[in-house]
């Protein structure tokens, strides 16, 4: 018989799932450091040791997911050898698909438009914007992406706003096995490639028609 007793989560760990559950049940994060405290079994210090804030653990916890779903998609076999477009693909496909474990989180936090403000989203957005800052250099390496001098500058924004539109598509598709996602996400990688490399007009009228009358029967 093993006598050995199970080792418990580091604290950080601890405070992150806590928080989460408790937002999740809830529909809203810990009132404050000590009620969340009480509720864990930990002490103030305890906490503070590891976060300056409430806030701070939710933004960390975003920055790591989004981190999670890079470091998969990058240890993929096929990943050297993909192009620019085909990382992004392999991203947003990887970063939906993860999304589902967490559904209930990103529809309280991150549903509405993609241009609304997230400020539990600022660590996030700043590790994809170095994400997408790789693509785009591999992307001029291939030809995929053309320098346009100081508009160039917005492209890494422009793929954020991408993936804010995917999310937001995705939290509102009632499709067997969300298959309009992927279709929305074919249709808006081939655009922003489109549009930062030479054609704009094919991809741009393939999205228009993904959105007309009677096209959720043709995508």
């Amino acid at each position: 018989m093993d006598d050995t007793m199970p080792v418990p989560p580091p604290l950080r760990q601890r405070i992150e799932e806590a928080y989460i559950h408790e937002l999740r049940s809830a529909g809203h994060p810990p009132l404050s450091v000590f009620r969340f405290c009480q509720t864990l079994g930990i002490s103030e210090r305890e906490f503070f040791s590891e976060y300056p804030s409430l806030e701070a653990v939710e933004t960390h916890w975003w920055r790591s997911f989004l981190n999670g779903v890079i470091t998969s998609v990058e240890s993929g076999a096929e990943w050297k050898s993909f192009s620019a477009r085909q990382r992004l693909l392999a991203f947003l496909f990887a970063f939906t698909e993860a999304s589902l474990d967490h559904r209930t989180l990103f529809l309280l936090r991150v549903s509405g438009s993609p241009l609304k403000p997230l400020p539990h989203w600022a660590a996030f957005d700043e590790r994809f914007e170095a994400f997408a800052k790789s693509l785009l250099s591999l992307g001029r390496e291939t030809g995929e992406v053309v320098s346009r001098g100081p508009l160039s500058a917005a492209y890494p924004r422009a793929m954020r706003l991408l993936l804010r539109s995917v999310v937001a598509f995705h939290l509102q598709d009632d499709s067997p096995k969300f298959e309009r996602t992927d279709a929305y996400i074919e249709k808006s990688v081939n655009l922003f490639f489109d549009i930062v490399g030479h054609q704009v007009i094919d991809s741009g009228f393939d999205l228009l028609r993904f959105f007309m009358p009677g096209a959720r029967h043709r995508a």
